[in-house]
Parts: C-alpha cells; structure tokens; sequence
C-alpha cells in the first residue's frame, strides 16, 4: 500500500470521527438547553391537589352510580310498549318512609279518586285521597239549541279544526260510569232534563266507535240510574224506548303506548259538541285540566311506576328436563298458555305471575315432552297485579322451591345471587310504587290501572 493510500484512510476515519463528535456535542447542547427552558415552566392547575381530589372523588361516585344502577337493574325491568327514560328506583328505606309527599304528585297530576269511592271501605287502598283540583275557566256562554235540528250531523273537516277551546267545565263531582276515570279519561258529561233516547244517539256511537283509543259512550237510564254502555248495543238494542238522562263520552289520554295527540283530542272535542249540539244539547268536560297537558302528566306518571319484577332460576351445573319443570308448574297450579310461558291465576280469575323460557323459547306441549332446558325467568308485572306484595312473595316461594327441586339457584338479570337484602329492597320498591299509585286514585290491579297499563 503507498503512502497515498494511507494518507487517504486517515483522511477518512478522522472526517468521520469529527462528523460523530460534532453531532454528539449538538445533541448535548440542545439537551441543556431544553432542560433549562422546561425547568422554569410553571405547574399544570389541572395536577393541583385539589382538582386532584374532585377526580377521585367523580371517579368514587361514578363507581357507586354504577353499582347501585347495576343492582337496581338486575331484578326491575320495564315492561313498557316504546321505550322511556329509565327510572331508577330508590333502595333507601329512610328516605321512602320519611317523605309526605307521593311520588305521582311531583309529575302535577290531577289524579281525583273516582267519584263516592272511600278509601277508608278499600283495603286495597293505600293512600289518602286527593280533593278534587279544578283550574279556573272562563264562563262560556251556552250553546242554545237550533230551532230546526237535522236528522244527521254535518262533522267538519280534520283540516278544518282549530285549536281546542277552552271547554265548558263543572266544578262539582257528579255522578259518573265506575267504568271511567277523570285523571285518565276525558269525561265529557250531557246532561238531558227532558231525556233522549238511544236511537237519537247512534251518530255518536259511530262516531266514539272511529277513536283508536278507548273511546266509550254510556248512557244513563232516567228510571233506574244505571249506566248503559251505548258502544255494546246493536241496532236492535238501540231502538229501546227508555230515554237516557245523561250521556257521559270519554277518551283515554294514555297508555304503554304513550299520551295522546293534541289531533285526536280536538277531534274528539269537535265530534261530540257538533253532535250534542245538533241534539240541543251541551257537553260539560270533567276535570278541569287542559286535555293535552293531562296526557302527558299522566305519560310521565305511567313512565315512573310502570316496572316489572324479573329474576330466573337457573341450574347450577348442565341442565334439568322440562318434563320436570311442567311436573312442578302445575303441582303450583301454573296453567300454560297460548304465548308459551306458565301462569299463576288467583280465585277471581287475574294474573299474579308467568314463567318463560330463560333461553327465550316459548314453551310448548311436544317441546315439554323431551327437551332440556338451562332455567326459567319469574316476572311479575307490578301495576297491573293485585296485592303485588303478596303476590312477590308467593313467587319467590314457589321460585325457592323449584330451584331446590331442579338443583338450581335464584339470580338477577346480571346473573348475581338473589338474597333476603336484595328481596327486602324490593319489598320496598313494591310499597313505594303501590302507595304512589294509590294515593292518586288508581288501584294496583283494578281495571282502571290495567287500562292504562295495556
């Protein structure tokens, strides 16, 4: 190798050396300098010790939020047609003891008990009663009647209805159908001194009959009293010569499937004051309440208390034959029926209870015969069921007692042990929300809660 040679490896080695020497003390200085800058900043206001304690203490109460939610969920669901704001109920035994007020009031409702009902002769009565709430209404002038009256009616157009008038309203509680209820229905009342006959009436019935809602007609006899409900008289049945005293119509404003349109309402309004009208006659609206409000109060009341007990049993290892679960449900007196699930009918004939498919298969003659199943789900639907309290706990008798035979256990939605706490506490939610449904009026299972609950 010449001297060149070496003269240019050396040349090259130290360029290179100096390239890395050069670049290792840039890095270097841009470190101090970057240290030195950073090192004077001042502290995140978000890393202070309070802000810091507001984070554990949000994460704290999010984590209770969720248990409680997650406990409350795993036995009430909601058995509700179209889907609601979730309601979660109150597990806290002081607080529900303590509190005067009943939880539909908040909702405002004018909830009235029907009229000469005592809660006093009710054991089915929770609550006290509501003294009649009337809001001031202008005096409307009466309509009086046309000296030539046509045979039929001329309705007006849907198009051509304007907003709803103020209606004519009493302020005294007269004697009503028990078949309706003035928190629910919109009771409009004819009174007819010189009496109508039930023929006169069939325009209104074919009217009533075109509601989707639950619509009725009720015609009151002037010699005995009693009201005659007109929707279920044939033509034959409507050609009876004993004249009506009063009429009474009436228009559901809610159900499971929510309250009823303001369209419908000053339908309904605009069909029977033309009708009456055209029998020289006036329609005196019950309540006191505008129609449109009242429905949605009662929508929100319905969303609050309308909740259903759920739990299954469930084999604690492989599975049990259905032969034996159909052996047990109908030693308890279970009958099954037609939508495939096992139900428990008290004396008079109402539903307490229905047992389904935990797998969610409806049951059926041939599919008891052979199959083999993983558990049941209970469920008890609590406005609409008697005495729910009672009720719950015949259920959980019978549940205990076939999961004892079937070798299985009771556990919640969330697939968690069901004990004598979590069954206490929703004791309680059945006191709570049969107390609330009672002291505005309806009942737990009579067949004004099952109207509004359908």
């Amino acid at each position: 190798m010449s001297d060149l040679w070496m003269i240019l490896v050396l040349l090259g080695v130290s360029i290179v050396l100096a390239v890395v020497v050069f670049n290792w003390w840039q890095e270097k200085k841009y470190r101090r300098d970057v240290e030195y800058r950073f090192s004077h900043t001042r502290g995140d206001v978000l890393d202070t010790e309070s802000s810091s304690k507001e984070k554990e203490s949000f994460k704290r109460n999010a984590a209770e939020k969720q248990a409680v939610s997650e406990e409350v969920e795993g036995w009430m669901s909601e058995p509700r047609v179209r889907q609601s704001p979730k309601v979660e109920p109150d597990f806290s035994v002081s607080q529900a003891t303590s509190s005067k007020k009943p939880v539909g009031d908040k909702n405002g409702l004018n909830l009235n008990k029907q009229p000469g009902s005592n809660p006093s002769s009710n054991p089915d009565h929770f609550g006290s009663s509501i003294q009649p709430v009337v809001a001031p209404v202008a005096e409307i002038p009466s309509l009086v009647a046309q000296e030539s009256i046509p045979e039929v009616a001329q309705l007006p157009e849907e198009n051509e209805f304007e907003p709803l008038s103020a209606p004519r309203v009493v302020a005294e509680n007269p004697a009503l159908p028990s078949a309706v209820h003035t928190a629910m229905d919109w009771v409009g009342l004819i009174d007819a001194p010189l009496g109508v006959m039930l023929a006169e009436l069939e325009d209104m019935q074919a009217e009533v009959r075109t509601f989707p809602q639950h619509a009725t007609l009720w015609a009151q006899s002037s010699i005995s009293g009693d009201w005659q409900d007109v929707l279920s008289l044939d033509a034959k049945a409507m050609q009876d010569q004993t004249p009506a005293s009063q009429v009474a119509c009436s228009l559901q404003l809610a159900d499971r499937g929510g309250p009823v349109d303001e369209e419908t309402l000053k339908r309904f309004q605009k069909s029977m004051e033309t009708l009456a009208r055209a029998l020289g006659l006036t329609v005196s609206w019950q309540g006191g309440y505008e129609p449109s409000q009242q429905a949605q109060s009662i929508d929100a009341f319905c969303i609050e208390v309308d909740k259903a007990v759920e739990f299954h049993v469930l084999a604690n290892q492989g599975m049990f034959h259905a032969t034996k679960l159909r052996g047990l449900a109908e030693a308890c007196g279970m009958q099954l029926s037609d939508e495939g699930r096992f139900e428990l009918f008290n004396t008079l004939g109402q539903l307490e209870f229905s047992v389904r498919n935990y797998e969610g298969k409806p049951f059926s003659a041939d599919m008891l015969k052979s199959a083999v199943m993983t558990g049941m789900t209970f469920q008890l639907d609590i406005p609409t069921t008697p005495n729910s309290l009672q009720v719950f706990d015949h259920m959980v008798e019978i549940a205990q007692n076939m999961a004892s035979s079937l070798s299985g256990s009771l556990i919640d939605v969330n697939r968690k042990p069901i004990g004598d706490v979590q069954l206490d506490k929703i004791r309680q939610q059945l006191r709570n929300i049969s107390n609330a449904m009672a002291a505005q009026g309806i009942v737990p299972g009579s067949s004004h809660a099952k109207r509004l609950f359908s």
